[in-house]
Parts: C-alpha cells; sequence; structure tokens
C-alpha cells in the first residue's frame, strides 16, 4: 500500500468515526450553539469530499460509471425534468434535493477514499457503530422507565390509554427514526456477538444487543418491529433455517407474554385504528398521494410537493407526513422518477448482498439484514430526513460497493 492509499484510508476511518457516533456528535454540536452548527454536516462532507477529489480524481471515471452513481444521476434528472414540467418554487425543489442528495455524498466519498479491503475497513467500525447504538438505546430506554412525556400524537388514547403513557426516543425527535437507526445497527452487534472468541468481548457485546434491542422495542414503533422481524427471518433462513424457526417463536412469545407490545400490534388491525387511519391519518394521505398521481402519472407533481417537510414547509401539503419514502417519491416524481428511485437504492444494496453471496463472509450477510430491514420500514416513514438513518445506510452502501483490488 503506497503513501497515497495509506492517507486515503486514514481519512476514511476518520469519516466512519465520525459517522458512527453522529448522532451523539450531532447532539453535542447543536446543544452547544456552536457557529455554524446548523451546516456542519453539510460543512463536514464538503471537506472530506474536497479531500476525496483531490486525492482521488483517477476514479471518478470509474464512480461515475457504477450502477450506484450512474441510476442517482438518472435519478436526479428525472427530479429536474419533473421540476421543468411543473415550474413550482425552486426554494421546495431545493429543500427536497438537499435530503435525497446530500447524504449520498457520504458514498462518493467513502468509494474514492478506499481502494480495496472494504470489509476490513468495516469490521473495524463495527464496534464504534455498535458502541454509539448502544448509549443511544440506554438513553431510550432510560426515558421508557422514568416515563418521559411525548406528545400525544405519538399514542392511540382511544386504544391505548392507561396502559401505553410514553414511547423510547433518545436524541432523535422520534421514536419511529429510533426504531429506524437501531434496526440497522442491531443485525451488526448480533454480528459481533457470533465473532468474538474470548468470554468477555462476547458478553459485553451480548450485552450491547440487549440493551440495543430493549431501546428498539420500547419505541413500541410496529413498522420497525415488523420490517426488522421479517429482516432477520430471512437472514437467518439464509445462515441456518432452524435458527430462523426459533427466532419466529421467540419474537410470537414476546408479542403473546407482554401485554404493551401485544396491544400495539392488535391495535394496528382494530376497527378503530383503521377507521382513524382513514380519516386524515395514514391511508387517507396514501390514497391522496395516488390521486395526485393519477393527475401527474409520468413525472409526478414534482420533488418537494407531496409530503415531505419541503412540502409543508412551503405550503404545498397541509398532513403531517406521507409517513412513506417510497410513496411520496412515486407521487412527487412519477413513475419515471419512481422506477429511477428503486434502481437506485436496490443497486446499492445489491452491492452489501451479493459481496456475502461472493464472499461468504457474514459481516455483510449481518450488514445487509439491517439495511433491508431499513428499506423495508421506508415504506411507513419518511425516515431519510434524518442524517442518524441517511448517513450510515450509504456508507454501509459505498464499503459493499467499493471494487476489491483485483477486480
Amino acid at each position: 500500500m503506497n503513501l497515497d492509499s495509506t492517507r486515503r484510508r486514514s481519512a476514511a476511518r476518520v469519516f466512519l468515526l465520525l459517522v458512527a457516533y453522529y448522532p451523539l456528535i450531532n447532539w453535542t454540536v447543536r446543544k452547544a450553539n456552536l457557529p455554524l452548527a446548523n451546516l456542519w454536516e453539510e460543512i463536514m462532507l464538503l471537506v472530506f469530499l474536497v479531500f476525496a477529489v483531490a486525492t482521488s480524481w483517477q476514479k471518478i471515471g470509474r464512480l461515475t460509471a457504477s450502477p450506484v452513481v450512474l441510476t442517482a444521476l438518472l435519478f436526479a434528472s428525472a427530479t429536474l425534468l419533473s421540476y421543468a414540467a411543473n415550474t413550482y418554487y425552486i426554494g421546495a425543489y431545493i429543500h427536497e434535493a438537499r435530503l435525497a442528495f446530500e447524504p449520498f455524498m457520504a458514498f462518493v466519498v467513502l468509494w474514492l477514499l478506499v481502494d480495496g479491503d472494504a470489509g476490513g475497513l468495516l469490521r473495524e467500525t463495527v464496534p464504534h457503530l455498535v458502541a454509539s447504538a448502544t448509549i443511544i438505546a440506554f438513553i431510550g430506554v432510560y426515558q421508557y422507565v422514568r416515563k418521559v412525556p411525548v406528545p400525544a400524537q405519538w399514542l392511540d388514547k382511544d386504544t391505548e390509554s392507561g396502559v401505553i403513557s410514553t414511547r423510547a426516543f433518545s436524541l432523535f425527535g422520534s421514536p419511529n427514526v429510533l426504531a429506524a437507526y437501531l434496526e440497522t445497527i442491531i443485525p451488526l452487534g448480533v454480528y459481533t456477538a457470533v465473532v468474538r472468541t474470548t468470554w468477555y468481548e462476547r458478553a459485553v457485546a451480548v450485552g450491547c444487543v440487549l440493551v440495543m434491542g430493549g431501546g428498539f422495542l420500547l419505541t413500541l414503533t410496529r413498522a420497525a418491529w415488523l420490517s426488522a422481524a421479517g429482516s432477520f427471518f430471512v437472514g437467518l433462513l439464509i445462515l441456518n433455517p432452524a435458527l430462523a424457526g426459533v427466532f419466529a417463536a421467540a419474537g410470537a412469545g414476546i408479542l403473546v407474554a407482554v401485554p404493551t407490545f401485544r396491544l400495539r400490534m392488535t391495535n394496528l388491525l382494530s376497527s378503530t385504528y383503521v377507521d382513524k387511519s382513514n380519516n386524515l391519518g395514514r391511508l387517507f394521505r396514501w390514497r391522496q398521494a395516488f390521486l395526485n398521481l393519477i393527475d401527474h402519472p409520468l413525472l409526478g407533481s414534482g420533488l418537494g410537493t407531496f409530503g415531505g417537510s419541503a412540502a409543508q414547509k412551503y405550503g404545498y401539503f397541509t398532513g403531517i407526513s406521507m409517513d412513506s419514502v417510497w410513496i411520496r417519491v412515486l407521487t412527487e416524481t412519477g413513475i419515471v422518477g419512481f422506477g429511477l428511485y428503486v434502481s437506485w437504492l436496490s443497486s446499492a444494496f445489491a452491492c452489501v448482498a451479493t459481496r456475502f453471496f461472493r464472499s461468504k463472509d457474514k459481516l455483510w450477510l449481518f450488514a445487509s439484514v439491517g439495511l433491508l430491514a431499513l428499506l423495508v420500514n421506508l415504506f411507513t416513514d419518511n425516515l431519510l430526513n434524518s442524517w442518524a438513518i441517511a448517513l450510515p445506510m450509504w456508507s454501509l452502501f459505498a464499503l459493499g460497493a467499493v471494487p476489491e483490488a483485483d477486480e
């Protein structure tokens, strides 16, 4: 490994540490009210991007030819075409485009900086991801035990009042974001517990998994529970079908044995919940999205016009949230944009999954499990608005996509 490659790899290590501890760093920076605190993520990305381009400009051609970057450029082109066809306030477009593409720069940075052995780099980063997520989860567990008050809309007062009084949300502004964050990291914690050989390292890893799992369950986020359960089941089925069966039985047992969890899941199927969801709730907003799509089938109504934070900020959408990345992208960018968006994220996920099937390294299987859970969970929430979700996702995608030395 030459000097330039060593410098780039060292920069990649630093970048991944910032990603791993991002929730804690971000909370500290904003609480301290430092200068440019609201822009520190963009500044960080820009600094690393400039360094990556300056030291790895020879790789830019290969980068732009990669399926992930190519589909990203095509999706960006589709959003611009949609904007031109609808001619609305450009501020709304820029707002939503930044949320979609700025965290993607983490993929670009790492792809340029890492010259090979991405698995080794990920293996070094996993303990930091797990440590950070354990601290975040512990704060959530503490909140739940202390019954920290939460906004009324986080609970269903008609069916859950008197039984459920709070939900874990930790340093995030939403239990849904905490659940999505933890479901991405927990499989890496399980991997750590599996591969550690000394008893004390394994005990620490198991303890971290229990804390993260506790924080995850106490978010009481049904969509995350279901997406994580399905993803874990698929991963364990690939690894060992018997383990998949044990996992399914254990999950069912927890739901039956814990009244709070059972109530959350059964409430999802109740007529009261369905009626509320149809009356200005999630199902109502989804129907509105498809009605909007009928009016703009090919190119949508424009990125930032329906269901996201930009649409709410600039008055294009009066609901709380579309509660679905997939449906929001479909109605905002139409069939063309949606197809490219699905291609973008699925090609990135395929890089991680195929790395496991090629190498049989369990590290990539467990990384795939967390990413699959997150991608499924995007169906029920605008999770990628959070950098705490988007940065780890694109960083893991990048490490899976980095070509090995012999490729």
